[in-house]
């Protein structure tokens, strides 16, 4: 099967058309790697008169063969756009912004960017002209927006103190489905819970909003509506963040406060052996602790789990999420269908094939229910159909 796809991975976007694989690399975003390098360089050296006074030559011998840190650059999200384009959202620290990369001309073009507020989530309405997207705040809330695609700072359309996300355009008509959740906050103000995720839909036309999803044991997310008028999302178990009291939990912990306090007495003696002598108190067990690798999902960072119990002819493409991350269909009125299981992220076809991913490898449906793998590569975050002429209208 031929099919032209984009996926985002560990924050990179790749385009995959017949047998080749291109990265598309940020002209934006390499500018301001470069820019942020300078700025940290000339402040180094400022600082380098009165490191040499403090600190001995072994360690500042150490700091000169370290591998100078770069400004981490993470595209988010992308969308189809006219004319063959591909647009994405892309954040470099707080600095964020849309761009649109046109293939054609192999060039990247900005659309808008700023360091108030971090735009994602992106979907574009072919006959409008317009783009809808998720708009993140500083105090936590999300709030769906919409700009036009010339790049007019984005107007917000939802809003309450809740995570609106993941908007999505119904074909023939002009309204949104999305994911919402209402927070919980403690009395000094911050987030301390939040509800399910439940699939709303925004009608411009009528101007209201109606549920048309929801579980109270499951987030249901990312909804798209297809062609055929069928709802689709992806259900994942629902766990509240408020922490229960649990009496064995609580005795283990009050058991392990003696070993964590003579651990963090050795880590302090630790660091001030390194900074005298160059050396640490231990050489065996030094050698530091491998971070487990995340990736974004659905406007979290999630730690990918192997599932046990994988297909062992797929091993070379295990699932990062488990089974219970199902991805399913139903009519407005109707019950739940699961299509697929350990799906982490997926797209509609106009012809009705979906693609979707497990996190490591690229499968597709066909309105028949037949299953095919495409591709395979590592901590795959997002996965887009791109067709020759979008249907959005």
């Amino acid at each position: 099967m031929s099919l032209t796809f984009a996926y985002l991975s560990q924050g990179k976007l790749f385009v995959k058309q017949g047998d080749a694989v291109k990265e598309i690399q940020s002209e934006f975003g390499q500018s301001v790697q470069v820019r942020k390098l300078e700025m940290k360089r000339r402040k180094a050296w400022k600082n380098r008169g009165i490191m040499e006074m403090m600190l001995p030559p072994t360690v500042l011998q150490q700091m000169d063969q370290q591998p100078e840190a770069t400004e981490q650059i993470l595209i988010t999200s992308l969308c189809q756009g006219q004319d063959g384009q591909l647009l994405y959202s892309l954040e470099a620290g707080e600095l964020g912004g849309i761009f649109a990369w046109d293939g054609v001309r192999d060039r990247e073009n900005r659309l808008f960017h700023n360091t108030d507020f971090h735009l994602t989530d992106l979907d574009f309405h072919l006959e409008r002209n317009l783009l809808a997207c998720t708009l993140s705040h500083r105090t936590g809330i999300t709030n769906i927006a919409l700009m036009a695609a010339e790049g007019a700072r984005p107007r917000e359309v939802t809003e309450g103190d809740s995570l609106d996300r993941a908007p999505r355009w119904i074909p023939g008509e002009y309204a949104l489905v999305y994911q919402s959740a209402g927070l919980a906050r403690t009395p000094d103000g911050y987030i301390s819970d939040r509800a399910p995720f439940t699939i709303e839909k925004l009608d411009f036309a009528k101007q209201e909003v109606v549920s048309l999803a929801a579980d109270p044991k499951s987030d249901l997310l990312g909804p798209q509506v297809g062609a055929d008028g069928w709802l689709y999302y992806i259900a994942r178990p629902y766990q509240s963040r408020k922490p229960g009291f649990h009496p064995l939990k609580a005795l283990k912990e009050l058991v392990l406060i003696p070993f964590r306090l003579a651990y963090a007495i050795f880590q302090w003696l630790n660091f001030f052996s390194q900074i005298y002598t160059g050396k640490p108190l231990l050489r065996a067990g030094t050698n530091q602790k491998v971070e487990p690798k995340q990736l974004r999902a659905w406007g979290d960072w999630i730690t990918p789990e192997l599932v046990r119990d994988r297909n062992r002819s797929e091993a070379d493409a295990p699932p990062l999420v488990p089974k219970t991350w199902q991805l399913r269909r139903q009519a407005l009125q109707g019950e739940p269908q699961v299509l697929a299981e350990g799906v982490l992220s997926y797209d509609l076809a106009s012809d009705g094939t979906i693609i979707y991913t497990n996190g490591s490898g690229i499968y597709t449906l066909s309105p028949k229910g037949e299953r095919q793998r495409l591709w395979v590569s590592p901590m795959i975050e997002t996965v887009m159909i791109v067709e020759a002429k979008p249907d959005q209208t």
